[in-house]
């Protein structure tokens, strides 16, 4: 799997194989696609100059957070027709359509006001990716876009919810980054999480000890690991495993 990268052109490329993936039945496009393509259209032709805008330095930050958010808005009603037409083979370049708006929001500027989309994009490409190398550039991916999310998602209100998209994004980047067996990587994500997690930590970090364990990682991983483990566990009960939900938080890795 690609990872993404927020181009522009990979995302016009994107856009164009969900849209003909929504005519595959030979049928006429209805009059809700033809409007869909005619604002997904003129969306691509904003980006265009709003990137241009960026090569001489004069582009507004309020202006791609607002197209980023029309853009996430536009591409999840593209995901949604285009999935009720092959809703399987369309997933992975949904997850990348998603994820590639995100970085080009982040790449210029713009605040991320919609994550729960990204963070199931995200968790997709994640979980379809099993070499540590491409796992570190998919690191890099989720600092681009945790470094974007707006201020309001991060003052993080709803701590009541477990399955909430900003705490869901920076557990699954302390898991990437461990995953990766970058341990510079793993430092990094487990900074932010305990920063702004910290209720979890303890308990992320007693289940990346069983994870070392279970499948073996490299020693150097494993030190890591277990100096945030003592760092979070030490003189605290050991917390109590969670009953695994019949429907698990949307995005979460597994």
């Amino acid at each position: 799997m690609d990872i993404p990268d927020g181009q522009l052109e990979r995302i016009r490329a994107q856009i164009d194989a969900l849209l003909d993936a929504c005519l595959t039945t030979g049928e006429p496009a209805d009059d809700d696609l033809q409007a869909l393509r005619l604002a997904l259209a003129q969306l691509l032709e904003v980006m265009a100059r709003l990137d241009a805008d960026a090569g001489s330095g004069q582009t507004d930050s309020a202006d791609v957070t607002g197209i980023g958010e029309y853009a996430l808005h536009l591409a999840e009603n593209l995901v949604a027709t285009a999935a009720r037409q092959q809703p399987q083979q369309q997933r992975r370049e949904s997850a990348a359509l998603i994820v590639n708006l995100a970085l080009w929001i982040a790449g210029r500027g713009g605040r991320i006001d919609t994550l729960e989309p990204v963070v199931d994009a995200l968790a997709l490409h994640a979980n379809a990716i099993r070499k540590p190398p491409q796992l570190e550039l998919l690191s890099a991916v989720f600092r681009q876009i945790v470094a974007a999310v707006s201020p309001v998602i991060r003052q993080d209100l709803e701590k009541f919810n477990p399955g909430r998209p900003w705490r869901i994004l920076l557990l699954n980047q302390g898991i990437v980054a461990t995953r990766s067996h970058n341990t510079a990587l793993m430092e990094q994500a487990f900074a932010v999480l305990t920063r702004h997690l910290p209720d979890d930590a303890p308990r992320f970090f007693s289940e990346g000890m069983q994870q070392m364990d279970a499948l073996d990682y490299p020693e150097p991983v494993r030190r890591v690991m277990q100096k945030y483990h003592r760092q979070w566990n030490a003189d605290r009960p050991q917390p109590q495993a969670e009953t695994p939900s019949p429907h698990p938080p949307p995005g979460k890795l597994h």
